[in-house]
């Protein structure tokens, strides 16, 4: 039971994945900067939604396994909360912006500091999952 769970948190974290490139890929789609933001401010509900998605099943997890607190546990505690904040202030610099070219230049450095934030975090926990030695 506890083997399906992971297995729904990590297919969560891969739609995750593919709503962060859709979300990098909006600014593309229109020529006009306020049309832009309107996608923008839909494309912000879907990834806090998936993001909480992710969040309460690995909440779940961690409930129904019993696990104990760790710095494992507490760095994904932490990366949820930075990506959430992360996204939150891409979202407020774009509105400042009328010219298409700061608003892609915005999007993509904010969407490739998250994907390389939850990429460090997904890498942290193979190796630790992997190893004989406990990372945490």
């Amino acid at each position: 039971m506890f083997e399906e769970m992971v297995l729904y948190h990590s297919i969560l974290v891969k739609i995750l994945f593919g709503i962060l490139v859709v979300g990098m890929l909006i600014p593309f789609l229109s020529s006009d900067s306020n049309k832009i933001i309107k996608q923008m401010r839909i494309y912000m509900f879907v990834f806090h939604g998936f993001i909480t998605a992710v969040a309460f099943s690995g909440l779940v997890a961690f409930v129904f396994a019993k696990m104990c607190f760790d710095l494992s546990i507490l760095a994904m505690i932490v990366v949820y909360i930075f990506i959430s904040i992360l996204e939150s202030l891409k979202y407020l610099k774009i509105l400042k912006y009328n010219d298409k070219g700061k608003i892609v230049a915005t999007n993509i450095k904010y969407t490739l500091l998250s994907i390389s934030v939850i990429v460090a975090l997904i890498i942290w926990k193979i190796v630790e999952n992997k190893s004989a030695i406990s990372l945490s």
